[in-house]
Parts: C-alpha cells; sequence; structure tokens
C-alpha cells in the first residue's frame, strides 16, 4: 500500500512560491509489453536433456513526471512483470510483484549544473560498463540506485556517480512481494556499490570521445560457499575509454577499451590467500551506411574480454560492471549461467558481422553472425563444457516493426552451433516474438 501512496503524496506537495513562475505540469505514460519466448539446448547443449521451454511474458508500467519549477521534477515508475511457462508446464514464479521501476529527482541548480538522484535507469555509451543493476529479474528492469551530479559546459559533460544496488529490493517497498527463498527474486547475486566519474565530449560532426574510472565492491555473495559459482567479496577499479568516429561518406569507426584492477578475499575455508585483479575487456567496429534504397548498412567488429588465466594465480577474467544484459546475444546469456551466471560477459573473443536494411520506412531488418570464440579453455570440462577454445557460430535474425508511434514489436531468432569450448555439441535455439503499446500524455 505504501508503494502506491508514495507518488501520489509526492505529486500533491505543494509548489514553490514563485513569482512569474510557468505553470507546473504533469507528465504520464503507460506501456504493456507482451513477449513469447522459446529456447532448446542454449544451457546444456545436450539433445538428450528435455529441456525446451516455451513461456510467456506480460509486462506493465505505469510512470509520471511532476514539474515543480523548470529546475524541479519529480519522477515515479511502477512495474508489474507476469510470466506463465507452457513448455514444461510446471508452476513457476509468476511476477506478482508490483516495484518501483524509477522514483528520482531532477534537479538543477544552477546553469550548467544537475542533480538526479534515486532510483533511475543509466546507459552510457553502448552499456559496455554501465547499462544494467538488475541482472537477476532479467529483462523486467534495468535500474540502478545512484546519485549522479553533472556538469556542463559546452560540447562536454562531467558526471560523478555513486551507485548502491543490493541483491533484493531493500531501498523501496514491494507490493505482494515474495518471499519464498525458492521463488525470490534476486537482483543480483551479491551487493554491489561503486564510485564513478564519466567524461563526454560530442564534436558538431556527431563524434563522441567518453572516458571514465569507477571504483567497485561486489560483496556478500547469496550461494553457498560449497557452490561453484561462489565468489568472495571483491574491490576493484575499471578505467576506460570510448571513441565514436564520423568519417564522412556513410563511414563510422567505433571503440572502446578498459582495464581492471583490484583486489578478491581469500573463500571461507580456502587454503589460498586474497588475490589480484588484472583484468581487461574491449571492443572496435568500423561500420558503413549506404545513400541508397533500402538503406544497407553493413558493419564489422570484434570483442575481446579476457579470461581466467590458469597459469596465473591473479584474478585475469572481466568483470562486466553494470553491463550484464543481452548486448550481443539473448541466446548467449542463458549459455553463460553454469559457467559463470546469467549475462556474465567475460573470456571472449567474438568476431561480430552485420548487414541492415530498411525496405519501408517503419520496418527494420537485420541479419548478424558471429564467430564465437574464448581466449581461454573452460577450467573444468566435464557434463557442460569441453576442452577447446572454440565457442561456436551464432546466427541472428530479427525484424522490428512499429504499426504507429505507439504501438511496435519485433521478431527475433538466433541458432547457435556450439563448438569444443561445450561438452556436448548440439545445436540451439533462441525464438521471441514481441508487441508492446505506450500510451503518454501530459497536462
Amino acid at each position: 500500500m505504501k508503494a502506491a501512496i508514495l507518488p501520489l503524496l509526492l505529486f500533491a506537495a505543494p509548489l514553490p512560491a514563485q513569482d512569474a513562475a510557468p505553470r507546473p505540469a504533469l507528465d504520464f505514460g503507460f506501456e504493456e509489453r507482451v513477449r513469447s519466448e522459446d529456447w532448446d539446448n542454449i544451457i546444456d547443449h545436450n539433445d538428450a536433456k528435455a529441456d525446451y521451454r516455451t513461456h510467456y511474458r506480460f509486462r506493465t508500467r505505469v510512470w509520471a513526471t511532476y514539474r515543480f519549477s523548470p529546475d524541479l521534477e519529480v519522477t515515479a515508475g511502477l512495474c508489474n512483470e507476469n510470466r506463465k511457462t507452457v513448455r514444461p508446464s510446471t508452476y513457476v514464479y509468476n511476477g506478482r510483484e508490483i516495484f518501483f521501476e524509477t522514483l528520482f529527482v531532477d534537479y538543477r541548480p544552477a546553469p550548467g549544473l544537475s542533480m538526479r538522484v534515486g532510483r533511475q535507469n543509466i546507459m552510457r555509451g553502448e552499456g559496455f560498463i554501465l547499462m544494467d543493476g538488475s541482472s537477476g529479474d532479467g529483462s523486467r528492469s534495468a535500474y540502478l540506485n545512484a546519485a549522479v551530479l553533472g556538469w556542463e559546459a559546452g560540447p562536454s559533460k562531467l558526471e560523478f556517480m555513486a551507485i548502491s544496488d543490493p541483491k533484493e529490493d531493500s531501498y523501496l517497498p514491494v507490493i505482494n512481494e515474495i518471499t519464498d527463498p525458492a521463488q525470490k527474486v534476486r537482483l543480483n547475486e551479491w551487493d554491489e556499490r561503486a564510485l564513478g566519474v564519466y567524461y563526454t565530449r560530442k564534436a558538431p560532426t556527431g563524434s563522441t570521445l567518453e572516458a571514465y574510472a569507477f571504483l567497485k565492491t561486489e560483496r556478500d555473495d547469496y550461494r553457498a560457499p560449497s557452490s561453484a559459482l561462489f565468489r568472495p567479496d571483491r574491490r576493484f577499479t575499471t578505467v576506460g575509454g570510448r571513441a565514436s568516429w564520423e568519417a564522412g561518406n556513410g563511414w563510422t569507426a567505433t571503440a572502446e577499451a578498459a582495464g581492471q584492477w583490484g583486489r578478491q578475499d581469500t573463500a571461507p575455508g580456502a587454503t589460498t590467500g586474497a588475490r589480484d585483479i588484472a583484468a581487461w575487456g574491449g571492443y572496435a567496429r568500423v561500420r558503413k551506411a549506404f545513400d541508397v534504397p533500402w538503406k544497407p548498412r553493413a558493419s564489422l567488429g570484434f570483442i575481446g574480454l579476457s579470461g581466467q588465466d590458469p597459469h596465473s594465480a591473479r584474478i585475469t577474467a572481466w568483470d562486466p560492471v553494470f553491463s550484464r544484459w543481452p548486448k550481443w546475444s539473448e541466446l548467449l546469456i542463458y549459455s553463460q549461467v553454469p559457467e559463470n551466471g546469467v549475462a556474465y560477459w567475460t573470456n571472449m573473443a567474438m568476431w561480430e558481422a552485420e548487414v541492415r536494411v530498411t525496405p519501408v520506412r517503419n520496418l527494420d531488418l537485420r541479419a548478424t553472425f558471429y564467430r564465437l570464440g574464448a581466449l581461454e579453455a573452460p577450467a573444468a570440462p566435464g557434463a557442460v563444457f569441453g576442452t577447446g577454445r572454440d565457442r561456436g557460430r551464432l546466427w541472428q535474425v530479427r525484424a522490428d516493426v512499429a504499426l504507429s508511434p505507439s504501438l511496435k514489436g519485433h521478431a527475433l531468432y538466433e541458432h547457435l552451433a556450439p563448438g569444443d569450448f561445450y561438452a556436448m555439441r548440439d545445436g540451439g535455439h533462441f525464438l521471441r516474438f514481441e508487441m508492446a503499446w505506450t500510451f503518454k500524455a501530459h497536462s
């Protein structure tokens, strides 16, 4: 009940007295998203096991922004996602929780200065290190609990960030919260906190330059120390940058690279001591757009994320920071589950080739191919993992359609032909259909 009352109290708060102040405005919106998804052989790559799954997801979002003055506004949004698995037809978490997806205050105390404090969505660049603070709940939400202080001067912007994302939603009330440990929604495996600085400079030509540094802690993994995926507390720093260059005549080049260093504590009961962290990650891509009918675009890129060197006493595997989302593939985030956890991007060497066309104004088509590899072979070959570094071949096709400004949808199909990184080699697929209807208004 508190969750429903709080936004109303915020919106009903008295306006500060101002002479000749503009009329405050209320913006509000509603979205209903419906998805059907099915997949097979994307976790164990084994046809002999009956792991084919089909389910439906129904996400409802409602939000509102109340503008007290040109320099002060408050935004609140509630979200619910219900899920129904029909194959296999078993009871699973049905998403009855209603939670705050957003609740933040925007304040601009002076020209060039801005503050946003509260639960918010944050994405910088292509989301390589900063995109999703709640990887454990799937695509239900992607928020971070954060305070962002920004200073802008001309084409440059400098932002200071403080982030706190506990593994369970503990900062704001949840309606119909699930307490059963077997079904409880955990946002992450551990409590995450970070301090960061992010710099962005945009050129009139469309080129951008970005640089960042984040100090992050990951503490109190909820899993038992006996679990193969349990991880002790760690503290590490990530420093990197991104550049995007508009070269003219339809050519664009983008590159991003980052390094990590820090320390991970000793695991409970372990005989080894704490370990240093030294990892790296990055990508590079060139894209060409052609000024002809259908607007074809083609790109070629490479993604590299360091893995765990078996001969090193240090931890050399890349940590995705706040970027555990399907940036490159919906299928692969499930294949990562037995390796390090869902959407835990690490130990990757991927070539990416993509072609996109727009045959009509409201339809976008794309085809993408990934040659998947790993920089290090699996640490523990067995039922799931093999002994090689070839992750396989991944094909994607996707169609996005806009039937109207408020009604949009897409269809996505992915197929993986596993390589010798995996013990079994049976092909797997991921298929999704989605429609989303959005309503926005203001008064």
